[in-house]
């Protein structure tokens, strides 16, 4: 039996390992066209399978949050922040502060002192999802006027002549009607109750299925969607329905996960994994904001421009993550990489860490967006091995110069470099 010890100790039973091993090695992949892009990724973007001494090994990468298998059983995937004393509790945390900042995510408190009571990212997601439900319940159920078809014994609503011909020309005593009845019926409600079905099949925390088992109760007469993607299509917040909006919010993670891959298939659970570099980008973006002098601005992933022109066609688009302006005009460009470097590596083998790769990207930055004259920034998490700028810059010319500096992940700030040119000369002080 092969089995993997997580950091909790917790083991990885043999059909777990499988199912990941048959994902890594499923060769079917999917086109992810978010940023207006063909690039393909398959499972093997996020997972590798290798070997040590001898074992089978499953290496995650690029990705964090919460995998589950078709049986139930729940992979928790946290960064590497390169702390030393680092524990679960704090990746976690990491992992909701960044999920904060963005923009398509429903409103997430940070620090909230919840988070202790669940051991997964995917049971505070589901806690989350519940607590909004209940807030819900407390405000009320909308209801809305559903349009019925009966064959009933009274008149009420309208006597349906064809209908009434057709079924009651023996049951005279009996009337084919259609009326309007006031229900709790409609869409909002109907993925609501769908999304708590999927929790009560998905929790494995007491204090969750505890409160489920009293919202299902509630929701007794809500029949579940027959069709999520119509009915989250037909979802209309009506006046007055404000309090639904964080639920139905939190009601489409529960129900559609956040994967990006389609062999992950439809037999698994609920699966939520978030691209690092994107987190990453938008807690930097976010504290940025709030770290540069007025008269400075920054654009995350502004107007595309491409690298060459062939047959009046553009090639290879060049989008930087992060643009700093002053006054409307661009003085500078910011990449964050999550890469943990380590300065003392600072060899003509190891080079830090750093990519080549990285490097031939902001020097195209450089030229397309700065016309070589400029100064530009790769950012990466600050750890133990990296708490201060590299002090050297690394030149492409007189006049473009590349700077590797660190994020403070704790304070949430980047840490610049003195000896750079660009106009932050408070922020550079409040930095250390």
């Amino acid at each position: 039996m092969v089995e993997g010890v997580g950091i909790e100790g917790n083991t990885l039973p043999f059909s777990v390992f499988s199912w990941l091993k048959s994902l890594c090695l499923d060769e079917s992949t999917v086109v992810d066209d978010r940023d207006d892009t063909d690039i393909e990724v398959g499972a093997t973007h996020f997972m590798q399978l290798g070997s040590v001494r001898g074992r089978e090994t499953i290496r995650f990468s690029h990705y964090v949050g919460v995998l589950q298998s078709p049986c139930g059983f729940q992979i928790e995937i946290l960064p590497k922040t390169g702390r030393i004393d680092g524990t679960p509790a704090q990746s976690r945390d990491l992992v909701l502060r960044m999920l904060a900042c963005l923009d398509d995510m429903p409103a997430i408190e940070c620090g909230s002192a919840d988070l202790a009571h669940f051991n997964t990212l995917l049971e505070w997601l589901m806690g989350r999802f519940l607590k909004a439900c209940n807030t819900v319940l407390k405000h009320g159920l909308r209801s809305t006027y559903v349009e019925q078809e009966e064959n009933q014994t009274y008149l009420k609503g309208k006597l349906l002549a064809a209908q009434q011909l057709r079924h009651n020309l023996v049951q005279r005593q009996r009337n084919f009607v259609r009326f309007d009845e006031r229900l709790t019926d409609r869409p909002e409600n109907r993925l609501l109750r769908s999304a708590l079905e999927c929790v009560a099949s998905q929790s494995q925390n007491e204090f969750n299925l505890k409160l489920c088992r009293e919202l299902r109760f509630a929701f007794n007469d809500v029949p579940a969607s027959c069709s999520i993607k119509r009915d989250i299509k037909d979802i209309r917040l009506d006046r007055g329905m404000g309090y639904y909006r964080e639920a139905i919010d939190w009601c489409k993670l529960v129900l559609n996960g956040v994967t990006p891959f389609s062999q992950l298939g439809n037999d698994m659970g609920i699966s939520m994994l978030f691209p690092m570099h994107t987190l990453f980008e938008a807690l930097v973006e976010k504290c940025l904001r709030r770290q540069l002098p007025p008269q400075m601005s920054i654009k995350s992933q502004g107007a595309a421009t491409s690298l060459v022109t062939h047959r009046q066609q553009n090639w290879f688009r060049l989008k930087p993550d992060l643009q700093l302006f002053e006054q409307k005009k661009l003085i500078a460009i910011l990449d964050t990489k999550w890469k943990l470097l380590d300065t003392a590596k600072g060899n003509g083998t190891d080079k830090y860490g750093l990519s080549q790769a990285d490097f031939y990207q902001l020097f195209a930055y450089g030229h397309q967006l700065l016309g070589g004259n400029g100064e530009l920034f790769l950012i990466y998490p600050k750890t133990a091995s990296f708490q201060e700028p590299i002090a050297a810059t690394f030149c492409f010319s007189e006049s473009l110069r590349l700077w590797v500096v660190p994020f403070d992940l704790e304070r949430e700030r980047v840490i610049w470099p003195a000896a750079m040119t660009l106009p932050l000369d408070a922020v550079i002080g409040n930095s250390h």
